[in-house]
């Protein structure tokens, strides 16, 4: 009788413990699609050739990780970069980048914000609405898509469209693929188009920063964006993270 009570209990315990786990893994009512802790997000560019991956993680500190692979019909590009407090870019690898690594964060941020827009724009109700799986057809004739991250802008022109759908795989995550249209008109096709294809996943779990403010940055380069700096250059020996977020807090 002793051995089934304790039987009993444990699965008892383990059945509340995993309600727990199941209940903080949840997105929260009024998350918004922006939220996302970490973002995969793999992008083609029409028929350019251009074709990339990346993958952001924010920190709750206000930083952002970011790894890069893109190809584009001159080669692959990868990398990671690091924004610290929206003012000082770092980046390793992109070997063959030159002394300005500001346009290393343009085309990530720019997108970024494009697929959170057309998530928007799909789904207002936001991701924690998604149980089954939807489709979404968005249609604008006349007002072109204009996205503004303070690094870059850019233009779609109208008509433009988003064909799509967005569902739920585990606890806490949301996946989405898109096909984006838009008028690209040309001297020889006035109603060209073109278009950039999207998939991603989105991860609201709360989780920790891959670098504690420990970390020493030996060999990232740095560039203050926010002191218009046009050339970056190796970190300081000794530097850690936490060093440089409170440099960029005095600011």
């Amino acid at each position: 009788m002793r051995n089934q009570k304790l039987t009993k209990f444990v699965f008892a315990l383990a059945f509340m413990m995993a309600g727990l786990q199941f209940a903080e893994a949840q997105v929260d009512k009024g998350t918004l699609w922006r939220d996302s802790v970490i973002t995969e997000l793999d992008v083609n560019f029409g028929n350019t050739g251009f074709h990339a991956r990346w993958r952001y993680h924010r920190c709750h500190c206000g930083d952002l990780q970011v790894k890069v692979e893109q190809t584009a019909p001159d080669g692959i590009f990868s990398g990671e970069l690091l924004m610290v407090d929206g003012q000082v870019l770092l980046s390793r690898g992109f070997e063959q980048q030159g002394d300005d690594i500001e346009p290393l964060i343009q085309a990530p941020s720019l997108m970024l914000q494009l697929a959170f827009e057309l998530l928007n724009r799909s789904h207002p109700e936001g991701p924690n609405s998604i149980e089954d799986k939807l489709v979404w057809d968005k249609e604008e004739e006349t007002r072109d898509f204009k996205l503004d991250t303070g690094l870059a802008s850019g233009a779609f022109a109208a008509p433009w469209s988003v064909k799509g759908s967005g569902w739920r795989t585990e606890a806490g995550h949301r996946r989405f693929e898109f096909l984006f249209t838009f008028a690209n008109p040309t001297t020889d096709n006035p109603d060209g188009t073109d278009s950039i294809t999207f998939s991603g996943d989105l991860d609201f779990r709360k989780q920790g920063f891959p670098y504690p403010g420990s970390t020493s940055l030996e060999g990232w380069r740095m560039q203050w964006l926010s002191l218009s700096e046009r050339e970056a250059k190796p970190a300081a020996d000794g530097l850690t993270l936490e060093q440089l977020r409170q440099h960029a807090k005095n600011q």
